[in-house]
């Protein structure tokens, strides 16, 4: 089997040399062919891979056009039976794709998969969960749990990940995508910068009759954040706006208006909560959030 690794760099030197001496000290039985496309850095990525790693297909974009537009260049021009997604900021142990392969082999229903997200310290790092719809995004929004609402946008308890099984959608930062879903599906959709496009990628997946699963038998390591200058900030501000445009391009404005003012509230209340609890670094996140969206 062939598999295509795409990874999406935008200054993270360091983070992408690892990564990359990772995937070629690891990978055994299958071919392996890796692209990175680095979307205008300026701390010499693109210059330092050259140097340390001539067999990566490097694509150099003079401005920076974000993480799925970035995949879409290698999933467009690439031929392989499986695409992996991967982050710059992580590290590929020993078997883990030849792992991944045989798994997409086994189950041959399944159009996308992922393995189990650890940090570099050990910790679990959640990375699925339910698709964004009912209890699941009113979970996620609200922390629901203690009514004792287990579905969510992001799945967080440790039983979620201890067992192969068919899951709503996986993170982008390790993704594995078999060939054919794509002649289906098209690729990841563009108008999302960053946040959310793997999770509307999976709900498109999962229309055209894929499933999508979570190997946590195998795992990676992960640091998370690893481009951003403020990572909290990135990342709840992206889901944000990416979960509205979702619901905008799927059901349009008035469902998105709506989805906009749970946002809000969900902010607010989060901004309460920290604030009453003296987390004053998660509570003015949270306040410059509601700006960001």
């Amino acid at each position: 089997m062939k598999v295509v690794v795409s990874i999406v760099n935008f200054n993270t030197k360091d983070l992408i040399l690892n990564c990359l001496k990772s995937i070629f000290e690891g990978q055994k039985e299958n071919e392996i062919a890796v692209w990175v496309v680095d979307n205008a850095s300026t701390d010499t990525s693109a210059e330092e891979i050259k140097k340390n790693f001539p067999k990566v297909n490097l694509i150099e974009n003079s401005t920076n056009i974000g993480f799925g537009a970035g995949h879409n260049i290698v999933l467009r021009r690439a031929k392989g039976d499986y695409f992996l997604i991967l982050n710059s900021d992580c590290e590929i142990l020993d078997g883990v794709i030849d792992e991944m392969v045989i798994f997409m082999e086994s189950n041959k229903g399944c159009g996308i998969s992922s393995c189990k997200i650890l940090g570099f310290d050990g910790k679990l790092q959640p990375n699925a969960g339910d698709l964004p719809f009912g209890m699941a995004i009113l979970n996620w929004l609200f922390n629901l749990e203690i009514f004792g609402v287990k579905q969510s946008f992001h799945r967080n308890e440790s039983s979620y990940y201890g067992g192969i099984h068919e899951v709503g959608w996986v993170s982008g930062n390790f993704m594995m995508i078999r060939d054919s879903l794509m002649k289906k599906t098209g690729y990841f959709n563009e108008s999302f910068f960053m946040y959310f496009e793997d999770a509307e990628f999976c709900y498109r997946a999962k229309k055209a009759g894929y499933k999508v699963m979570l190997n946590p038998q195998v795992s990676i390591k992960h640091l998370s954040g690893g481009s951003l200058d403020d990572p909290k900030l990135r990342q709840w501000s992206g889901e944000y706006k990416g979960l509205i445009l979702f619901y905008n391009q799927t059901y349009g404005l008035f469902m998105a208006s709506l989805v906009r003012l749970l946002v809000y509230l969900s902010a607010i209340g989060r901004i309460i909560a920290y604030g009453l609890k003296g987390n004053l670094k998660f509570s003015n996140t949270y306040a410059k959030t509601i700006f960001n969206i």
